[in-house]
């Protein structure tokens, strides 16, 4: 009985096995399809980036070449406009080839982001190929200087000079306008009324929201002060019988004048970090 089962359900085994065998060889061919057409990419992207470093390559000989002429051209004696033209032509061609590498080299960072390749190896040669660049465009600004130097006008000519000059200014600017953040501060010089009534200090007295915190009241009236730049403005004007420092600032850091009948004329800031660095705010009650 068991051997007649086993017979009615060879057939059944048989089948099973074959499908699962054709399945198994199905999923190798797709494997195969799979691993063929991903050695054909990597050829391909190792065929592109082939293809760029020697771009680039090529294109830096040429740099060196026209570099020795340059130098050829200016180490001689005679002059005229054809060898300022000649010198200016060059350096408009290694600009354009600089220009090239430049692109190329951030294609080739993107491309390996999204390539078949084995990107530590490959990366490694971009990075080189990157600092390799650089050290040529250092270069470059610095023949650009010793033409400059020679009286050759062509700083204008070397994209790397321009955006140098231009990247120097906004850098200034930048820092001018830090610099000028930094020292600038506020004042106000009245009578006690009118700081009242102006809501500059309160009905006792007091400075109204500016303390040591440097930080001025919302309700106050910014228009109400003047603007200064604290490392150019330091003497105040004054004519009064009394005068009153309303804000708080180091006593040794600044100097109230009076004439011979009593009468107040200037105040004078004496240390000018040492008072502003309380407060940047001064409210001055003269009577």
């Amino acid at each position: 009985m068991k051997n007649i089962i086993i017979i009615l359900l060879l057939p059944a085994i048989i089948l099973a096995s074959c499908n699962t065998h054709k399945k198994e060889l199905e999923q190798l061919k797709q494997d195969n399809e799979q691993l063929k057409k991903t050695l054909e990419l990597r050829d391909q992207d190792m065929s592109n980036f082939m293809q760029v470093f020697n771009e680039i390559g090529d294109n830096l000989a040429q740099i060196r070449a026209k570099e020795q002429l340059i130098t050829k051209q200016t180490s001689k004696l005679e002059t005229g406009q054809n060898k300022v033209e000649v010198v200016k032509n060059d350096l408009m061609a290694i600009d354009e080839l600089m220009k090239k590498n430049r692109e190329n080299i951030q294609s080739l960072s993107a491309k390996l982001k999204s390539s078949h390749l084995e990107n530590k190896e490959f990366q490694k040669m971009v990075t080189n190929l990157q600092k390799t660049i650089s050290d040529k465009d250092i270069e470059i600004v610095g023949l650009v200087k010793e033409l400059e130097n020679l009286h050759y006008e062509v700083k204008d000519l070397y994209s790397s000079v321009s955006k140098l000059e231009t990247e120097n200014v906004e850098k200034g600017e930048i820092i001018n306008d830090q610099d000028k953040a930094l020292n600038k501060a506020f004042y106000i010089i009245a009578g006690e009324k009118a700081l009242k009534e102006k809501e500059v200090i309160t009905k006792k007295g007091g400075f109204a929201g500016i303390g040591r915190v440097e930080k001025l009241n919302q309700d106050l009236n910014q228009s109400l002060f003047t603007e200064i730049d604290i490392r150019e403005k330091t003497t105040f004007p004054i004519d009064a019988k009394k005068v009153k420092l309303i804000t708080n600032h180091p006593s040794d850091s600044y100097i109230i004048r009076k004439n011979e009948d009593g009468r107040y004329y200037s105040f004078e800031i004496t240390k000018p970090e040492d008072f502003w660095r309380s407060s940047k705010y001064m409210v001055l009650s003269v009577d």
